[in-house]
């Protein structure tokens, strides 16, 4: 199996593949009324501690094709409930960076700096 994380937290939660990634992420995004929710539900599956964290230096780096796959989610969620804004708009501003350094389906906290409450 293809490694789909740097960090512990995905598999702790029991996401040990990319389907199971896909699926979570899916989930996230049927239990959403808003995109800042479904942004907001994507940050904690990455930080499982979000309601501890004062603030994070950076952006988590992920694949490509895992930018991709997030990116359309936000595009559909937007067809659906905001039509009036720049479709993926909040994911381009507020989601992760992509990186060709980064495996396709793997995310890298290198980059971030979590500064804690």
């Amino acid at each position: 199996m293809k490694k789909i994380y740097k960090n512990n937290s995905l598999a702790q939660q029991g996401i040990t593949s990319k389907e199971k990634l896909q699926r979570r992420l899916q989930e996230i995004f049927e239990h959403s009324e808003h995109q800042e929710s479904a942004l907001i539900g994507i940050y904690k599956l990455v930080f499982p501690d979000w309601e501890e964290i004062k603030q994070i230096e950076g952006y988590p780096q992920i694949g490509r094709e895992l930018w991709g796959y997030i990116a359309n989610l936000f595009i559909d969620f937007d067809q659906c409930h905001h039509v009036q804004v720049f479709k993926g708009g909040l994911w381009v501003n507020n989601g992760f960076g992509s990186s060709d350094k980064v495996d396709g389906w793997e995310i890298s906290l290198e980059n971030c700096n979590i500064i804690y409450a």
